[in-house]
Order: structure tokens, then C-alpha cells, then sequence
């Protein structure tokens, strides 16, 4: 080397002795902070491995913080828990001895009562007071929060237990309902109404009857006869026409100059006439005027020259016609002259089928009564317009002159033919007669009537009543004038005295009569005939043919005991010669039908049959009517009639002693009836043991029904007939014998629940809740769960799996209850206290502490099973993260050590190294001595 300016192996030395410095310095930096990784540039994979790994550890170590915490709050709130199901089961100790009231003095059960409300003040308190780092456990602020949907009316009791609300911070609930809890139910038809017992009754007749009969007359009302009724028709015109749209066009001249022309309304082209007019025009120097000839139908148009169409127009005028300004331009010039048709079209007649008026006879005309009925119309064309009626022909001519009027018509009819017929009820009175209407058209006219004969009718006396027999023979009928027509009978004077108003037919006079009740009126002929004052007085008809009945002795006999089972008895007499005379004896044969052995040793007493009847056991008998001789000989008087017993019935009820035993989900009872008990007497028997047996009993239209208080499948009707009496029908009308209740069957949010009577309940990954609704109800329920809960953080990741949310509802005993009612009602003064219903008292209770105790064992189920399972689950996954992780930052203190050395003893040689190359340019100076 004879360079001075350049060292390169000085320069080879320094970069050899920083590389070596470099290493010393990251040998020493390893083993001073005890990372093999302290920048990026040590290992950038390993250092983002790194990271991610101390990334999760942080994250791990706060979940278990967090769960670790979340375990103090479980455990914070179980100890109150704990505590209040201390006291309720205190509470329910004192409900139980409060029951026993039959030993208890009343200052006792209300020293009870002031033990529980301390209690529920308690439970309140703890409610309030439970607190973890100043909130509250147990008050329900960690509650679920809800928003009612459809069908949530129906909901009597919800409780979420946990609900992952996700990302939204929500879930709707959806409830289907496709079967609803039924009660176990059975029924019986073997309890009978409750009716009005009757006894079987059966009759002995001696000596057949001779029934009486009664008097009858005829009445005929000479004077009194039917008025008559006047004819009437529609007489109708079709072809009767009145202008509806005017004819209008428009006249082109040569020279360009156009008018629009138009038929005036009610003018001689008016109307359809107005199409066939002819426009004649003609031209002159001096003025423009315009004239119609209503027989040629020709419209004459003589137009001054020169004028424009504005002039022309404003010039022209006419009754049958109007003028206006078309859309030509130009004069007239004489070249316009000329004729031309068609011009006017479009104009029209209206015709109506309606068009006429409806044509009566008149009372006392030619034409009155039937008469009218037949009377034939004619109409005809004219010069003039009139009506004329032919009596002997019966016919009724209308004659129409040229533009006549329906109008002119009537007035003709009413005019020419008045007092024997009427037009009226005119329709288009102003259209126009038509000549197309021109005919015969025969009779239109109905409802005539003539008077017809006077009023006549039978009248009969009324069995029973005070003209019965011959009691009414030779009664008369007097009429009077009155304000009311009415009817009243002189029993003393046998006159049936009758007031008739004015304007009363026969029929009335009639109805009064039926009305009075005495007699009855038959065969009314012409009841419609107006009563004549000339019928005033004592009718001479008086009524005739009356007897009285000759009566029987009967003997009526009737069982003792109301029921049908004595129906059907017989009753025999026979003759016995070896009985004494005047003696009779009775017995029942083997089917129990009664046999009377009569002396036939002369006549016997029908009173001494009736008593040897009435010594039979079952049996009663007494003479029931003694019209008779009072004595019945067997071998010579007419054969006795008898009837046999019949129209027993039994007063309801059960038809036999009856023992029967009742089960249901709460126990058994065994309960006796008597025989005629009825279903209302059953029932309350049944509802008092109610609560003992779970079965309520009520009356299904007529029919008793047993149902079970609860519902589901644990709901229970067990009948057992122990013991039922002969002709007994409650065990044989028992629908079964043995029922069971059905559990509601539902889906929340398409996932079947599990059933348990009116209460569904669902566990799965994003929700746990149990829902109980109205009793047997179907009605789907649909919610949103929008918020609360308490929300635990169990994973490293802020995600909703990591996460779990667990409802803990209020304590309160406002809260605390459920269908069977609140807790804070067994408080004094509750509708369940002590002193008022102990027996509700108990559901509650049982059900609170049923209540607490599950919501313990689920909070006991989350710190055990989610927890502490979690806590060790996150401590394992910590230490295998840890490690992983120093594996790869850590120092290896051996390596490091080593590499250390090595690099102590490469700096020293390179230093050394250096200082020998940096002499290297001094050897050129020897070069130069």
C-alpha cells in the first residue's frame, strides 16, 4: 500500500469494528431489559406476533376481572336472596298457624299479621338496599325492559331470565300459539232438572156422562151491508213526445261567409221538425232579414250584399229560429243565392212509456162499483180534444186535436166526464199526444167493487161460562150506538148487550163478542159490511138448543210419592159375591196394579170403594165428584170406566243416593248426596272442597260439569262412583271417568317451547324467558325486548357471544306474586290477609317463594355453570398465551451471554485491528528520507 489519501483498510476496520459495536450494543440491550425483541427491527414477525399475543392476555386478564366481578354481584345478590327466602318462609309459617283459627284467639292472628308486615317491610327494604358499588341489585332496575305488541293483553306473567340483544341492542319475541292449555273436564247428564214433582193420578167413572150442549142462533144484520170500491187503471201514452235537443248546423256561402243556424226551444221547428228544414238564400242591396214557412219547412234568408257574416248575423232575426257568427270570412255577394238541405240535423223528440195518468171511476157515477172493471178506452185523432162515455157500451172515448197535450187530456176527462170519472197522477203532462197512440185498448180499470149482501154470523154459547146449557136458551143480542165497540153479557136478563162506534164493520161487532168471552161467533159472512144505525135494537134471533150435562161420580186415585214410575198402573174392578153387601177391599197384584173386589151382593157405596183404595200402601183415593146416585151396583149398573195412572213426575235431582269420590291435582275427597239432591246443592258441595281437590264443578246447561282449576297436563278429573241407589243414572251419564288437561303448545321465534300448562318457556343461545298467558288463551303474543338486563363482559372481545346478559326482576312486593296475586296483599288490610282469605294467603305465598327460589337457583346456576367455568377457562388460556408470547419476545440469557462475550472480545480485537491499519500510511514516510 503507497497510498496516503485513501486507508481502505482502515476504512475495512472501522466498518467491522461498528458492526461488532452493533451487536455489543443489542446484547447488552437483551440482557438489561430481558426481551429479545425491543424494536421493530429485532423481529418485525415476531414482534407483531408479540403484540397480538400481549394484546389478548390484556384482554383475557380483564375478562376474568370481569368475571370475577360479575361473580361478587352473584354472589352479593344471592346472600339478599337468601335472606328474603328466609323471611317468606317465616311468612308462611304464620299463614299456616293463622288458618288454625279454631284455636287461635283473633288477638293472636293479629299478632301474626304484624309479624308479616314487618316481614314484607323487610323484603321491601332489602329490595331497596342491596346494592354493588352503588347500584341496586334487586329493586329491577336490572330488569328487562319491554315494549307491548300485539296480543300482549293476554300476557298475565313474563320473566326473562337472559336475552342477547346483539349489535342493535334488541330482539323481538314472537309468540305462536298454535294449541291453548285446556282444564281436564268431565260432565254428567245423570242429575236431572230441577222441576215440580207430580203424583201419578188415575180415575174411576161410574155411569157414563151425558154431556151437556149449547145454544146457537143466527144473526143477520139486514141493514148492514159492504160498500163499494171504484175502479181505477194507469192509462199510459208510449208514443207521446217532447222536443229534447234542438236541430243547428252551419250555412257555407260561396263567398266564404258561414252562419251557424239553430231551432229555437218551443218554436215551430223545434225539436226533431227542425232536421228537415230548407234554407232558402236570397241577396239584395238594402237589408239582410230572414222569414219561415212552417208548411214547406223552408227557412228564407235574404242577405244584403257587401255585409260580412257579423253584420249578416246581427241582422237576422226570427221567433223559430236564432243566428250566430261562423268561421268563414268574406261578403255576400249575389252569387250566394241559392237553396240548400240538410243543413240542421241532430234535433230530437224524447219519448217516455210513463207518459199518462191514472183514471178512476167515480162513487154514484155511470161507471161506479164492478161497472168500472169492463170499461173500454179509446183513443182517437180529432180537430177537437174531448172525452165522451158511452153508459150502454161501456166505453170511455178520448179525442186529441193537432199539438194536444197529455195535459189537454185530463182536463178533457175531468171536464167533459166529470162525476163519473177522474184523471190524475199525471207524468210529462206537457209531452204531445202522438197519433201512433191512436187504439182500443180495452179495459184498464180494476178494483171495482158493487155493495154486497148484509152482514150475517152464528153465534154459539161458550161451555163453562154463564150461558153454558140451557141456561143460554132464549138469549137475545141488543145493539147500541157507543164510543167503543165492545160487548157485555146480562146474565140475569140473558141479553148480550153490545156498543157499536161509528164506522165499525160487522167483523168488529164480532171480535167484541169473541172478546166478551160468553159465546163465540162462527161462519162471519160480508165482515167488512159498515154497521147501519138501522140495525139498532134486540136482534129477533134468539139462541135455542141448550142442555145441561148429567154428571158421573168418579173416584180419583193418586200414588203417594211423585214419580214417574207409577205410570201405567192399572185399576180393576171385579165382583165378589162373598164379600158383605155395601163392602169393597182393594190390593195390588204382583206388576203393583190395584184390584178392587166390589160386593155384588146389592149396591155399594162409592165412597166405601174410594176408602178401601185409599188404605193401600203407595196409594190415596177420593171421590172427586159425586153428581152421580152416590152407589155402584156391579152386576146391574153400567160397567165402571177406568183410567190408569199416569202424569207422575219426579221433582228433579239425582235419582238415587249417590257416594262418589272426586280427585284432582291438589287430593281427593269423598262426597255423599241424597237422593232429589239437585245439580245446585251438588255443586256448592263440590266448589267448598275446591281448593282440597283442584276440581271446581258448574252447570253446563243443565248438565254437571267438572272441571280442573289449573290447567295442562298435571290438571286432573278422576270420578269415582262408589255407591249409586237403584235407578241411579250418575255414573251412566258420565262423559268419562278420568280427564287430564292439555299444556299449551307455542313457538317462540320459530323454536318450539316446552309447555307447562298457560306457561311456556324457551332456553336457548339468545334467549331464555318463561311467559305465562291468560287462561286458555290462543292468542299469539308478539314483543320487543328493547333494553336493561345486567350485562356481564365474560370474553376479550366486545362481541355479543362474549357476553351475557342476565335479567334479576324486582323484589318488591308489589312485583312479587303471580296469577293467584301480589305479595304485598297479604299486608293488613289486603285482600289476602290473615283475617280475610288465609287460604289465598297460602297460594301466594307458595308461589313467591317459589318464585325467589328459582330466580336463587338460576343465579346460583349462572356463578357456577358461566362463571367460575369461565374464570378457568380464561386463567388456562392466559398462561398458554404468556407463554407463547415469552417464547417469542423473551431473552434467552444464555445465547445472549454468549453473544456478548463474543462481541466484548471482536471490539477489542478490532480496535486493535484499527489502530494497526490506521498506521498502514506511515510506512510511506520511509519512502521519502
Amino acid at each position: 500500500m503507497t497510498r496516503i489519501n485513501t486507508n481502505v483498510s482502515s476504512l475495512v476496520a472501522q466498518n467491522r469494528l461498528n458492526k461488532t459495536n452493533g451487536d455489543l450494543q443489542t446484547s447488552l440491550t437483551r440482557l438489561s431489559t430481558g426481551l429479545r425483541i425491543n424494536t421493530g427491527k429485532d423481529d418485525p414477525a415476531g414482534l407483531i406476533a408479540s403484540e397480538a399475543l400481549r394484546s389478548d392476555i390484556t384482554s383475557l386478564n380483564k375478562a376474568i376481572s370481569n368475571t370475577q366481578r360479575a361473580t361478587q354481584i352473584i354472589a352479593t345478590a344471592d346472600s339478599a336472596l337468601g335472606q328474603v327466602s328466609s323471611l317468606l318462609n317465616d311468612v308462611r309459617g304464620l299463614v299456616v298457624e293463622a288458618a288454625n283459627n279454631g284455636a287461635l284467639s283473633d288477638d293472636e292472628i293479629a299478632a301474626n299479621q304484624l309479624q308479616i308486615d314487618s316481614s314484607l317491610e323487610a323484603i321491601n327494604r332489602i329490595a331497596q338496599t342491596t346494592t354493588f358499588q352503588g347500584r341496586r341489585l334487586l329493586d329491577g332496575s336490572l330488569d328487562f325492559v319491554t315494549k307491548a305488541g300485539s296480543g300482549f293483553n293476554t300476557v298475565a306473567d313474563l320473566k326473562i331470565d337472559q336475552a342477547n340483544l346483539g349489535a342493535i341492542g334488541s330482539i323481538g319475541v314472537d309468540v305462536k300459539i298454535s294449541s291453548a292449555a285446556t282444564r281436564a273436564t268431565a260432565s254428567t247428564t245423570g242429575v236431572p232438572a230441577a222441576t215440580t214433582s207430580a203424583k201419578s193420578t188415575g180415575t174411576i167413572t161410574f155411569d157414563a156422562p151425558s154431556p151437556d150442549t149449547e145454544s146457537t142462533a143466527n144473526v143477520t144484520l139486514t141493514n148492514s151491508f159492504t160498500v163499494g170500491a171504484e175502479a181505477s187503471g194507469a192509462v199510459t201514452f208510449g208514443a207521446a213526445t217532447t222536443p229534447d235537443t234542438e236541430a243547428t248546423g252551419v250555412l257555407t256561402l260561396g263567398s266564404g261567409v258561414e252562419l251557424t243556424i239553430t231551432a229555437a226551444d218551443g218554436g215551430l221547428a223545434d225539436g226533431a221538425r227542425g232536421n228537415g228544414t230548407i234554407v232558402e238564400v236570397r241577396t239584395n242591396t238594402t237589408a239582410s232579414t230572414a222569414t219561415y214557412d212552417d208548411t214547406t219547412q223552408t227557412l228564407v234568408l235574404d242577405l244584403k250584399e257587401g255585409d260580412d257574416e257579423a253584420t249578416v248575423a246581427a241582422a237576422l232575426s226570427d221567433a223559430n229560429f236564432t243566428f250566430a257568427v261562423g268561421a268563414g270570412s268574406g261578403t255576400v255577394v249575389a252569387g250566394d243565392a241559392g237553396i240548400q238541405t240538410s243543413v240542421l240535423s241532430t234535433g230530437t223528440d224524447a219519448v217516455d212509456p210513463l207518459t199518462g195518468f191514472t183514471l178512476s171511476a167515480l162513487n154514484n157515477g155511470a161507471a161506479d162499483g164492478a161497472k168500472g172493471n169492463d170499461t173500454t178506452i179509446v183513443t182517437t185523432s180529432g180537430t177537437t180534444t174531448g172525452a165522451t162515455y158511452d153508459a150502454d157500451t161501456d166505453t170511455l172515448t178520448l179525442t186529441a186535436a193537432a199539438d194536444a197535450t197529455i195535459d189537454d187530456l185530463v182536463n178533457a176527462i175531468n171536464t167533459d166526464l166529470a162525476g163519473t170519472f177522474q184523471a190524475s197522477n199525471k207524468v210529462n203532462g206537457s209531452y204531445k199526444y202522438s197519433s201512433a197512440d191512436n187504439a182500443s185498448t180495452g179495459s184498464l180499470l180494476s178494483g171495482g167493487l158493487s155493495p154486497t149482501l148484509a152482514g150475517n154470523f152464528d153465534i154459539e154459547a161458550v161451555n163453562g161460562e154463564a150461558a153454558d146449557g140451557a141456561a143460554g136458551i132464549g138469549g137475545t143480542l141488543s145493539f147500541a150506538a157507543g164510543a167503543t165497540t165492545e160487548a157485555i153479557y146480562d146474565a140475569e136478563n140473558n141479553v148480550l148487550n153490545i156498543t157499536v162506534a161509528e164506522g165499525a164493520t160487522v167483523q168488529d161487532v164480532t171480535d167484541a163478542i169473541d172478546a166478551e168471552g160468553t159465546f163465540v161467533t162462527k161462519n162471519v159472512l160480508n165482515g167488512n159490511a159498515i154497521f147501519s144505525d138501522s140495525d139498532y135494537g134486540v136482534n129477533a134471533a134468539a139462541l135455542a138448543g141448550g142442555t145441561d150435562a148429567v154428571a158421573s161420580d168418579v173416584i180419583t186415585v193418586t200414588a203417594d210419592e211423585g214419580s214417574p214410575s207409577f205410570d201405567g198402573r192399572t185399576i180393576t174392578l171385579n165382583a165378589d159375591n162373598s164379600l158383605a153387601s155395601g163392602t169393597a177391599n182393594a190390593s195390588l197384584d204382583d206388576d203393583g196394579n190395584i184390584v178392587v173386589n166390589v160386593s155384588s151382593n146389592g149396591g155399594v157405596n162409592v165412597g166405601t170403594i174410594a176408602t178401601a183404595i185409599d188404605e193401600l200402601e203407595g196409594f190415596g183415593a177420593t171421590v172427586t165428584a159425586t153428581d152421580g146416585d152416590g152407589s155402584y151396583d156391579i152386576d146391574n149398573d153400567t160397567a165402571a170406566a177406568t183410567t190408569a195412572l199416569s202424569g207422575g213426575l219426579f221433582g228433579g235431582g239425582l235419582n238415587a243416593d249417590l257416594v262418589v269420590q272426586l280427585t284432582g291435582a291438589n287430593g281427593s275427597e269423598v262426597l255423599q248426596f241424597q237422593k232429589g239432591a239437585d245439580i245446585e246443592s251438588i255443586i256448592q258441595s263440590v266448589n267448598l272442597v275446591s281448593d282440597a281437590t283442584g276440581i271446581k264443578a258448574s252447570n253446563d246447561g243443565g248438565n254437571l260439569k267438572l272441571d280442573s282449576t289449573s290447567y295442562g297436563s298435571d290438571s286432573l278429573v278422576a270420578v269415582e262412583v262408589i255407591k249409586e241407589g237403584e235407578g241411579g243414572t250418575f255414573a251412566s251419564g258420565l262423559s268419562t271417568s278420568r280427564a287430564k288437561g292439555t299444556d299449551i303448545v307455542a313457538t317462540v321465534n320459530g323454536t318450539l317451547a316446552d309447555g307447562k300448562g298457560n306457561t311456556l318457556s324457551l332456553n336457548s343461545a339468545t334467549l331464555d324467558l318463561s311467559l305465562t298467558v291468560a287462561d286458555g288463551s290462543s292468542t299469539s303474543v308478539a314483543f320487543t325486548v328493547t333494553g336493561g338486563g345486567a350485562q356481564f363482559q365474560l370474553g376479550p372481545d366486545v362481541v355479543s357471544n362474549q357476553q351475557a346478559r342476565l335479567g334479576i326482576g324486582s323484589l318488591n312486593t308489589a312485583k312479587l306474586g303471580s296469577a293467584n296475586g301480589r305479595l304485598y296483599e297479604l299486608a293488613s288490610g289486603g285482600a289476602k290477609a290473615l283475617a280475610t282469605d288465609a287460604t289465598g294467603a297460602s297460594q301466594v305465598i307458595d308461589d313467591v317463594i317459589n318464585k325467589v327460589t328459582n330466580l336463587r337457583g338460576r343465579l346460583g346456576a349462572f356463578q357456577a355453570t358461566t362463571l367460575e367455568s369461565n374464570l378457568v377457562s380464561l386463567g388456562e388460556t392466559v398462561a398458554n398465551l404468556t407463554e407463547a408470547e415469552s417464547s417469542i419476545r423473551d431473552a434467552d440469557f444464555a445465547k445472549e451471554s454468549a453473544a456478548l462475550t463474543r462481541a466484548q472480545i471482536l471490539v477489542q480485537s478490532g480496535t486493535s485491528v484499527l489502530g494497526i491499519a490506521n498506521q498502514n500510511p506511515q510506512n510511506v514516510l520511509s519512502l521519502l528520507r
